[in-house]
């Protein structure tokens, strides 16, 4: 884990989690990006950290995936200033995106980090749109169709939501309400709207506690940095995330071929390896042939 308040956040409205995340990606980028992706928020994730985890691969291999991860649009660096309890300090955060984005997105994103801008967000809805039912009137409406004891007027649904709606503000979802709202009920229910509102007020869960050790953030500015170096928007020209001088290095690198996988001797444990018997196996069962006899079981 990095120090806090810096290392890896997730970027927002990522796609749902998937076998084919990062199949446009070569097989070792590829891999670091779906490790990256399972870490927390505020891992640290530098090349120097990653090549320190994954010891497949040396601090020029990572540098370079990170580089191409970048390109892809799956990460960006931030150097951001924040106030804590009145104390202002610059931290420097990796935002990591699952779902590859262009250039122009994470710099709408940034802008909106620094309070300029607002990516994504729905367009407000026409002045004369009437608004739809409130989901605590949405609750109490649908508990007549789960229970016909509880069937409410309108006027009912009106006086009544409120409790409802701090129910909701509590930490109840929707279905849970309902459910509690039509459990146990009596033989018979003589007014609906009082039973509902005893019920509403007698169940009504604890307020949620704040956390004792929570602390409060605000971020003053960002700025987005380099990829590889201290380097930020203010002093350099980035392109795809990354400075001139430390693209040029990782290009150098690269064309020299120092940028590959570690040489099994220097391995400070040998790589998993394919069990070929296994992997014949396998290949026998799918062509529908017998295994061989007396094969020895997978390990």
């Amino acid at each position: 884990m990095a120090k806090a308040g810096f290392g890896k956040r997730h970027a927002p409205d990522e796609a749902p989690r998937g076998a084919a995340d990062f199949v446009h990606l070569p097989a070792r980028e590829a891999a670091i990006a779906a490790y990256v992706d399972r870490l927390p928020e505020g891992a640290a994730i530098g090349y120097k950290v990653l090549a320190d985890e994954l010891p497949d691969y040396g601090q020029q291999a990572c540098r370079s995936a990170l580089d191409r991860l970048t390109r892809a649009g799956h990460l960006r660096r931030v150097r951001v200033q924040i106030k804590v309890e009145g104390s202002g300090r610059w931290v420097t955060r990796t935002f990591f995106s699952r779902t590859a984005r262009d250039a122009a997105w994470w710099k709408k994103y940034i802008r909106f980090i620094n309070g300029v801008d607002v990516p994504g967000q729905p367009q407000a809805a026409p002045a004369e749109a009437a608004p739809g039912p409130s989901e605590s009137y949405t609750v109490l409406a649908g508990l007549g169709r789960r229970e016909p004891r509880l069937q409410l007027s309108e006027d009912e649904c009106v006086s009544l939501e409120p409790l409802v709606r701090e129910w909701l503000a509590r930490g109840v979802g929707r279905e849970q309400a309902s459910q509690m709202l039509v459990a146990g009920l009596p033989a018979s229910v003589h007014s609906a709207g009082a039973f509902l509102r005893t019920r509403l007020e007698n169940k009504m869960p604890p307020a949620p506690q704040p956390k004792s050790n929570e602390v409060r953030e605000e971020i003053v500015a960002a700025l987005e940095m380099c990829a590889f170096c201290d380097e930020d928007e203010s002093t350099a020209t980035l392109v795809d995330g990354v400075c001139a001088d430390c693209r040029a290095d990782i290009d150098r690198d690269e064309a020299n071929g120092t940028t590959g996988d570690v040489p099994d001797t220097f391995l400070a444990r040998p790589r998993q390896r394919t069990d070929v018997a296994d992997k014949v196996a396998g290949l026998r069962a799918e062509m529908g042939r017998p295994a061989v006899p007396g094969a020895r079981a997978g390990r």
